[in-house]
């Protein structure tokens, strides 16, 4: 004869299964608060000043994000037209590698191919390196950080690495929720 108290354990583990299963969480929450449109300024890529606009759009049922930055620098002396730079992509989740992929494409011809670095990202911190970059130096890398100031202003920045050499920053964008 079974007891009370072992039905009563059975019943609360069964239900703690149960809810396991249907309270999985999406691949996507711990990157949550990029999500909608962003506005604001940047500097460096080579130039002092720049005006930027992003979006991060969950799209196809929520399996990707959709990304779009489209940034317009200031005129300078070597570039007295300004400079225009867009780049989109997609982040999914490689089921596999249990890890998120980003896949960026720019209108300068790079092809990029980050993976979200999950031991240095945290709740407020997102860090996606690169595994391959097309069209680019051969050993050549990008980090490609953001930070979460608060639910209304995020930071990204651009880090290069260069062969034989350290990472360095190409530029940081400040960006406010639209």
């Amino acid at each position: 004869m079974i007891n009370l108290k072992k039905i009563a354990i059975i019943v609360a583990g069964l239900i703690f299964t149960v809810s396991l299963s249907f309270g999985q969480t999406s691949p996507f929450d711990n990157v949550g608060f990029i999500l909608g449109e962003w506005k604001g300024a940047g500097s460096g890529f080579g130039n002092e000043k720049s005006s930027i606009e992003s979006c991060f759009h969950l799209i196809m049922d929520g399996k990707y994000i959709e990304v779009k930055n489209e940034s317009n620098f200031e005129p300078t002396e070597q570039k007295p037209d300004g400079e225009y730079h867009i780049d989109k992509g997609f982040v999914s989740y490689d089921e596999s590698r249990k890890l998120l992929v980003y896949r960026q494409f720019n209108n300068e011809g790079y092809v990029n191919q980050y993976v979200l670095n999950d031991s240095l990202s945290n709740a407020s911190l997102l860090i996606f390196e690169t595994e391959t970059i097309e069209n680019f130096i051969p050993g050549g890398k990008a980090r490609w950080t953001i930070k979460k100031i608060s639910n209304a202003e995020i930071e990204t920045t651009f880090d290069v690495l260069f062969p034989g050499k350290e990472y360095t920053c190409f530029g940081v964008t400040k960006l406010t929720r639209k």
